[in-house]
C-alpha cells in the first residue's frame, strides 16, 4: 500500500499542474481570503503541488496567522520561493514544506510593530511579541526548522552569536537562511526552484480576482478612514439642510463602501454593521431628543468605535484616527471656507437676514411658522422675517407654529407653539 501511494504521488508530480499563488504587496485580510480560495481550488483541482511567490513587507499578524494555518493543512506539496519575506511574510514562508531562496533575498525581521497616526512606529508590547514568537515557534517545529532562529526572528531580546545583535531582530540572508536551515535551497530562478523541489514544470498561475483587488483596497487603513469620514460629514450636511438630496444619497454611498469592503474582505458582517447603525441612531436621539450630552451619546459613541474595531482589528485605532482627522478637516472647511453655502448657513446658524442687522431681533416670546424642517437647524418666519433658527429639542416639521423660547447672540431656539 505504501508503495501505492508513494507511486501515486510521484505520478501525480511528474503529470499534475504546480499552481503558483503570488503573495506581494502588504499582507491583509483580503489576500488572505485569496490565498485559501486558491488553495481550495488547487486541492479541488488535484493539483500536484502549490508553489506560493512572496514578495512582502509584511503586513497585518492576523491575515499572516489566517494563512500561515492554511498552508499547514494543506495535504498539497508546498513551496515558499522567496524574493523578500519580511515581518508576516516570514512566518508565510516557514509554513510551507519546502523554501527556496532567489539571488538577493531575505527573511525575517518579524518584529510585531504599532503605528500611531501621528508618531513614528514602534515594538509592540512584550505581551505581542510573545504570543507572535509562540507562533513561529510552533510553525517552525511543525516543518522541522530551526526553533530558536525562528524565535530570533520575532524577539530582539533573542540573540544568537555572529548574526544578529541583542535589540534587533534577526534577518537572514539567502546563503544563511539555507546554511542554517531555516531554507531548504537557493535558486537562481522560479523554474530552477521547481525543478530542485520536484514540482512538475508545467504551471498555472492565479491571481487575485476583482473581488479581492477592490477589498484590497477598500480596508486599506487610509481609503476606509476618508471612507467613513466623507460618510459621517455628508450625513451630518445632509441632517441639517431641508429636504434629503445628494449630500444624503452620497453619505451613504461612502459609508455602503466602507462597509462593501469588509464584508468583501470578511472582516464584517451584520452584526459590525448593527453596531454601526445603533451608534448613530443613539448619536440622533442625543441630539434630538435629550438635551445635553449623556448615557445616549456615550453608548453611540461606544457602539460605532466597537463597530470599527471588529472590522479592523489592530488597525481599528489608525483607521479611527484617520477617520476623526479627516472629519475634523471637513468641518472646517465647510464652518470657515463654505460660510455662504445652503449646509454651512444650515450648520453655524448664520442669519439669514443680516443684511437687515439694524433692525430690531425676533425675542423670547416671539410667534411664528416653520419655514422648513427643524433638524434642528432651519429657517422660521416671524412676521416679516426669516430668521435661522433651532429647534430647542426634537424634530420640527416644516408649517409648524413656532415659539421663541431662548434667544443666544444669533443663535435662536424655538419650539413647537402647542407645548
Amino acid at each position: 500500500m505504501k508503495r501505492l501511494l508513494a507511486l501515486a504521488l510521484l505520478f501525480s508530480l511528474a503529470w499534475g499542474k504546480t499552481y503558483l499563488i503570488p503573495i506581494q504587496g502588504e499582507i491583509d485580510p483580503a489576500l488572505a481570503v485569496f490565498v485559501e480560495e486558491a488553495l481550495s481550488r488547487a486541492e479541488r483541482e488535484g493539483a500536484s503541488g502549490v508553489a506560493f511567490l512572496i514578495d512582502t513587507p509584511g503586513g497585518r499578524v492576523d491575515a499572516a496567522i489566517r494563512m500561515a494555518d492554511r498552508i499547514l493543512q494543506t495535504p498539497l506539496p508546498t513551496l515558499a520561493v522567496v524574493q523578500n519575506a519580511f515581518s508576516a511574510g516570514a512566518l508565510i514562508a516557514l509554513a510551507c514544506r519546502q523554501v527556496a531562496m532567489l539571488p538577493g533575498s531575505e527573511i525575517g525581521a518579524a518584529l510585531p510593530v504599532v503605528a500611531p497616526p501621528l508618531g513614528q512606529p514602534q515594538a509592540a508590547d512584550q505581551k505581542v511579541i510573545s504570543a507572535l514568537k509562540g507562533k513561529f515557534r510552533a510553525v517552525a517545529e511543525a516543518r522541522g526548522r530551526p526553533v530558536e532562529l525562528a524565535e530570533a526572528m520575532v524577539d530582539p531580546a533573542v540573540e544568537v552569536p555572529g548574526l544578529s545583535a541583542k535589540g534587533e531582530p534577526l534577518t537572514l540572508s539567502a546563503d544563511k537562511a539555507v546554511e542554517l536551515k531555516v531554507a531548504d535551497f537557493k535558486a537562481a530562478s522560479l523554474p530552477e526552484a521547481l525543478r530542485q523541489a520536484g514540482f512538475s514544470p508545467e504551471t498555472e498561475r492565479l491571481e487575485p480576482g476583482p473581488r479581492v483587488r477592490v477589498a484590497r483596497f477598500l480596508t486599506s487603513s487610509t481609503v476606509a478612514g476618508l471612507l467613513l469620514a466623507l460618510g459621517l460629514l455628508l450625513l451630518l450636511i445632509e441632517l441639517f439642510t431641508p429636504g434629503f438630496g445628494v449630500m444624503g444619497a452620497l453619505g451613504l454611498a461612502f459609508l455602503a463602501l466602507y462597509f462593501a469592503g469588509g464584508w468583501l474582505a470578511g472582516l464584517s458582517g451584520a452584526f459590525e454593521l448593527l453596531l454601526f447603525f445603533l451608534g448613530v441612531a443613539l448619536l440622533l436621539a442625543e441630539a434630538f431628543l435629550f438635551p445635553g450630552f449623556g448615557l445616549a451619546g456615550a453608548l453611540g459613541v461606544g457602539s460605532i468605535l466597537a463597530s470599527v474595531y471588529f472590522t479592523f482589528g489592530e488597525n481599528a485605532l489608525l483607521v479611527l484616527a484617520i477617520a476623526v482627522i479627516a472629519l475634523g478637516l471637513g468641518l472646517l472647511v465647510v464652518f470657515r471656507y463654505l460660510p455662504r453655502t445652503r449646509p454651512a448657513r444650515a450648520l453655524v446658524l448664520e442669519s439669514a437676514i443680516a443684511e437687515h442687522a439694524t433692525e430690531e431681533v425676533v425675542e423670547v416670546g416671539s410667534v411664528g411658522t416653520a419655514l422648513t424642517d427643524l433638524r434642528p437647524g432651519g429657517v422660521g418666519r416671524f412676521g416679516a422675517k426669516r430668521v435661522d433658527v433651532v429647534a430647542h429639542r426634537g424634530f420640527i416639521p416644516k408649517g409648524t407654529a413656532i415659539r421663541v423660547v431662548e434667544v443666544r447672540g444669533p443663535t435662536v431656539l424655538v419650539e413647537p407653539l402647542e407645548e
